[in-house]
């Protein structure tokens, strides 16, 4: 068990058990495997094309099976990207991909983020459309 010091508005301190979320597992069926595998192979080496030819460097990527994304991006540079990625055609994982490598250089959503990543992936928007047809698993 972890606990925090809460200071009160009078003045006074007292200790708090902190609480941890469960988080959501996901089962791993052999489905879920081969993606994985697919994913390793497959992902890392794209990346790495892609932030070549776009003038991005990052510190490492890692593929995981999330529940709520297709990828994040650290402010240390690290890059996560989903397993689930291998479902999708090609030009929308490279979409996804080129996303986390404009937040290299914007960490945020704002304007100068999405003419960041117009200028690397033309039409984003439109791609940005199609991912919302798909579901993770």
């Amino acid at each position: 068990m972890q606990f925090k010091l809460v200071f009160t508005p009078s003045g006074g301190v007292r200790i708090v058990r902190i609480r941890r979320r469960r988080r959501r597992t996901l089962p791993d069926t052999p489905e879920v495997a081969e993606l994985r595998k697919a994913a390793r192979d497959y992902l890392p080496g794209r990346l790495a094309e892609l932030a070549s030819e776009h003038g991005f460097s990052y510190n490492s990527v890692r593929i995981k099976h999330n529940v709520s994304n297709w990828g994040s991006c650290s402010a240390k540079g690290n890059i996560n990207l989903n397993l689930n990625l291998m479902r999708l055609p090609e030009e929308l994982r490279d979409y996804v991909m080129l996303h986390e490598l404009c937040h290299l250089k914007q960490l945020n959503h704002g304007p100068e983020f999405h003419a960041l990543l117009e200028s690397v992936c033309p039409g984003h928007r439109e791609l940005q459309k199609q991912l919302r047809n798909y579901r993770l698993i």
